[in-house]
């Protein structure tokens, strides 16, 4: 399509910078990482910000943190540079602002610098240095809107900049962290987890809505469960500073690669499962057939599924005959390097982008036509039922991304065969 052509192919890609918007005129400040930063920063109990941009970086944090306070008296601050700053840094005003921050009661801080400070080359870890006297363990995130075009480097660079303010601690054995989903997410558990609390391993949920002191006590864990990518850059910070080992369920699909993660995982904390997984392994095995049944040979487009990651599940399901025609990628992982290169040994290698422009999106998606799309349509509806719309649609996959291992397969063969078969026609998805 013509439409397409200002778009990279995935081959093209390594980085966010390769992903083009689907079509003009998107919005961007749903995109901007400050936003999803301060989401985290406010999530968690115990942890201070101070925001360092311009009035509208000011303005615009107020709508996600109205209050300079938190409920426990977290302080939420912003630094608003002044027209001689923006020229020449701003050193020696935020030291001070540091140093009143500190004063003021907070004890742990995150700095959260914006587009000027970062297109100006502050040097924030000098500017941590000078401030070492203060009272106050300080750490920094650059969230310029201008490098990236997704919000999820706002959550992930935010949990890993946590990692700064850990000290090493005498392990524990039976302690296992949960990178990911926050102690008060409403989820069922997964069934690894409710086995590991029964062998009894003691679990503590490192995510949104944890206290700092869970993270500060994080590193007397023996093992890191990575159950998100926005979690994952926290493990490889844990993994590097303390040397605790981690396995990553977030980005694991197909039965054979399920059974290494899961003996991994065994083999970390010198435990064993026996027959615990037979019989959800025996049904994944029964979906994932059902599964290539259904798909083998029909094109289907990526949209948007929250904080799941596409290319992995693409590659998943191109093993089992699915065509990937056009890609959402909302953030290029360094991981996505390695399953980019597995879609490419399938044979496919289909444009990506971001859709964020929801009008104009829907009719080049729909000029596709796809057999199928995977995630929410720009456009559709969240609730609409399946199959409903002009292109057969499996909305609420993002679900997904809170199962994990052979429940996660069971899941996903669920939703996909609940969508009606579409009509088979020479061209379909060309």
């Amino acid at each position: 399509m013509k439409e397409l052509e200002h778009l990279k192919r995935l081959s093209a890609v390594r980085s966010n910078a390769g992903l083009r918007f689907l079509s003009p005129a998107a919005c961007p400040g749903s995109h901007c990482p400050m936003h999803t930063a301060l989401v985290t920063a406010r999530s968690i109990r115990g942890l201070s910000s101070l925001v360092v941009g311009m009035p509208e970086c000011a303005t615009y944090s107020r709508f996600v943190i109205p209050g300079p306070e938190g409920k426990q008296g977290e302080l939420h601050w912003m630094y608003v540079l002044d027209a001689d700053e923006v020229i020449f840094g701003c050193r020696a005003g935020l030291v001070e602002a540091l140093r009143k921050t500190a004063a003021a009661g907070a004890r742990y801080l995150m700095i959260i610098a914006t587009c000027v400070p970062e297109l100006i080359g502050e040097d924030m870890d000098g500017i941590l240095r000078e401030a070492g006297e203060i009272p106050a363990r300080l750490a920094f995130v650059f969230m310029g809107h201008f490098t990236c075009n997704s919000y999820p480097q706002g959550y992930w660079k935010t949990f890993a900049a946590l990692g700064s303010f850990m000290e090493a601690k005498k392990r524990e054995a039976r302690r296992v962290n949960v990178l990911g989903p926050g102690p008060g997410e409403k989820q069922a558990m997964p069934g690894l987890l409710c086995l590991l609390e029964r062998q009894g391993f003691r679990l503590r949920f490192l995510g949104q809505g944890s206290s700092l002191e869970d993270f500060l006590e994080a590193p007397d864990a023996v093992l890191n469960l990575v159950l998100s990518p926005l979690t994952g850059p926290l493990a490889l910070t844990m993994e590097d500073r303390f040397g605790i080992p981690w396995v990553g369920l977030h980005d694991v699909y197909g039965i054979a690669a399920i059974d290494r993660a899961y003996d991994a995982i065994a083999e970390k904390l010198e435990s064993a499962w026996g027959d615990a997984f037979r019989e959800e392994r025996q049904k994944a095995c029964a979906w994932q057939e059902r599964l290539a049944g259904r798909l083998k040979g029909l094109g289907a487009v990526f949209a948007p599924m929250g904080t799941l990651m596409p290319l992995p599940l693409a590659v998943y399901l191109a093993g089992l005959g699915l065509r990937p025609l056009l890609l959402h990628i909302e953030e290029f992982y360094p991981a996505d390097t390695g399953y980019a290169q597995e879609l490419q040994a399938l044979g496919f290698d289909p444009p990506v982008c971001h859709m964020a422009n929801y009008r104009r999106d829907m009719a080049l998606v729909e000029g596709m036509s796809p057999a199928l799309c995977l995630g929410q349509l720009p456009g559709l509806p969240p609730r609409q039922a399946p199959g409903k719309g002009k292109i057969p649609s499996v909305p609420g996959i993002q679900t997904l991304s809170a199962q994990f291992g052979y429940e996660r397969i069971c899941r996903l063969g669920e939703m996909v065969l609940k969508v009606p078969p579409p009509a088979r026609r020479p061209d379909q998805g060309e």
